[in-house]
């Protein structure tokens, strides 16, 4: 659950930046902001109601704390963006000292107690945390014992006893002999033992494929990304339905294999990008350069004249008398073309 916090008004305003004063001037205003703190201190010694202490405000419930909200009346869910934007600090300081003390303690109660609720929860977080890897510990530990189970009865000495189970009824000695009942009583117990076998075996077939699994996935911290393990599971499917069926260590591994090769093409690409746009840049920056003198020629040639010359015929003697500007005026016209 998400607690809403409501800011008072006077946090919420941004302060107006001043124009800084002249050195006098700010002396004059820094003694009459101190004279207003003192008088303003006073007037809150007089009127303010007395400080809780913080056991005082800790002993708080929140049923009391519901009360006194409901004493203001109905309080919206969410705040009006209008109203607060008709607000400003001056809104705040001309309350009473009275009310804007109530309100802080107030503020400071909620707070208080929506603290008090994301420590309840993050305990509360942590304890599940702890749960679920105890019962991941647990899962793990009758996994193995399923699989030492198993082991047990797949041991040879008991498989040669089922192997009763399999001689035809042909082959037994005639059922009135003692051979003959004891060879059935034990072709009768192997088949029971079979059956009672056969699910605990399936079982701990899967039991000992899952802790196979788990045992990879705490070595391998990647497979908990679903994008990967999705990534593993779709490759060993693929491989199995083409007939080449992989083995998950194969699978992690191709699959890593191929992100990397991946991830070093697509840094490949960008990186060429960055040169490309950096040649682009210092090309530009070149042209640029080459015409940021402007027009070689002055402009007092054309106005004032050259060698008694004016307008096109004085550039003409200019270009002909400075090589230099006549070689960037063609650099220049060579460039735009």
């Amino acid at each position: 659950m998400n607690d809403t916090v409501e800011t008072p008004a006077a946090e919420v305003v941004a302060e107006t930046p001043q124009e800084t004063p002249a050195p006098e001037a700010a002396e004059q205003q820094v003694e009459q902001v101190d004279q207003v703190d003192v008088q303003q201190e006073a007037a809150s010694e007089q009127i303010e109601p007395e400080q809780p202490t913080t056991e005082e405000v800790q002993k708080v419930s929140p049923e009391r704390l519901e009360s006194l909200l409901d004493a203001l009346g109905e309080i919206p869910e969410t705040p009006s963006e209008a109203l607060l934007e008709t607000l400003d600090a001056k809104s705040v300081e001309n309350l009473p000292d009275s009310m804007k003390g109530l309100f802080k303690h107030m503020v400071a109660a909620e707070r208080q107690r929506v603290r008090q609720m994301e420590d309840k929860l993050s305990s509360r977080n942590a304890e599940l945390e702890k749960k679920f890897e105890e019962l991941k510990e647990q899962n793990r530990v009758v996994i193995r014992n399923r699989a030492q189970l198993n082991e047990v009865l797949m041991d040879p000495k008991f498989q040669e006893y089922l192997k009763h189970a399999d001689v035809p009824e042909e082959e037994l000695k005639d059922p009135f002999s003692q051979e003959g009942i004891e060879q059935r009583i034990k072709k009768g117990v192997a088949e029971a033992m079979r059956e009672f076998q056969r699910p605990i075996h399936e079982s701990a077939t899967r039991a000992q494929q899952m802790a196979r699994y788990q045992d990879f996935v705490a070595a391998h911290p990647k497979m908990t990304d679903k994008a990967f393990k999705t990534d593993v599971r779709d490759l060993m499917q693929e491989r199995k339905n083409s007939g080449s069926a992989l083995a998950l260590e194969d699978a992690y591994a191709l699959v890593e294999r191929n992100r990397l090769v991946a991830a070093q093409e697509k840094q490949t690409t960008r990186d060429r990008l960055k040169r490309s746009e950096s040649a682009r840049n210092v090309s530009r920056s070149t042209v640029s350069s080459s015409n940021d003198g402007g027009d070689p020629v002055p402009k007092w040639v054309t106005e004032k004249g050259y060698k008694g010359s004016r307008g096109n015929t004085a550039r003409i003697h200019y270009l002909r008398d400075n090589p230099a500007a006549l070689q960037k005026l063609r650099a220049q016209q060579k460039s735009r073309r």
